[in-house]
């Protein structure tokens, strides 16, 4: 019976099954843009967050850069000055050389790289 009723009207029924197919898939493409715009928010959002995060270690970044700038110049000053002051002691004269305690003749012999002797 279904067949005959099918075989009987076969354009209105593949023509209703073709509309229900179109429909639906239009249906499931609509669903699937949904989808797509929500991951790409998400995804958006994501990248807004990535950006502060990054925009926060390049400060941090240049800081701490900045900062071991300032340690190297200091740390500079500090040898120049050490060289100043070690040139001084070796430029003196022999008048103005005197006794000094053994412990800091042996502390400046170390200085110089020169081995002394252990007591």
């Amino acid at each position: 019976m279904i067949w005959s009723f099918a075989l009987k009207y076969w354009r209105p029924v593949a023509g209703f099954l073709a509309l229900a197919v179109f429909f639906g898939g239009i249906s499931w493409q609509g669903d699937q843009v949904r989808r797509l715009k929500k991951e790409l928010a998400a995804a958006q959002s994501s990248v807004a967050s990535y950006e502060e995060s990054l925009a926060a270690l390049q400060a941090d970044s240049k800081a701490k850069i900045e900062a071991l700038e300032i340690e190297k110049n200091q740390s500079i000053a500090r040898a120049k000055n050490l060289e100043r002051l070690l040139g001084n002691i070796e430029g003196t004269s022999d008048e103005k050389d005197g006794p000094c305690a053994p412990v800091l003749c042996g502390t400046i012999d170390r200085l110089y790289g020169k081995s002394t002797d252990a007591d």
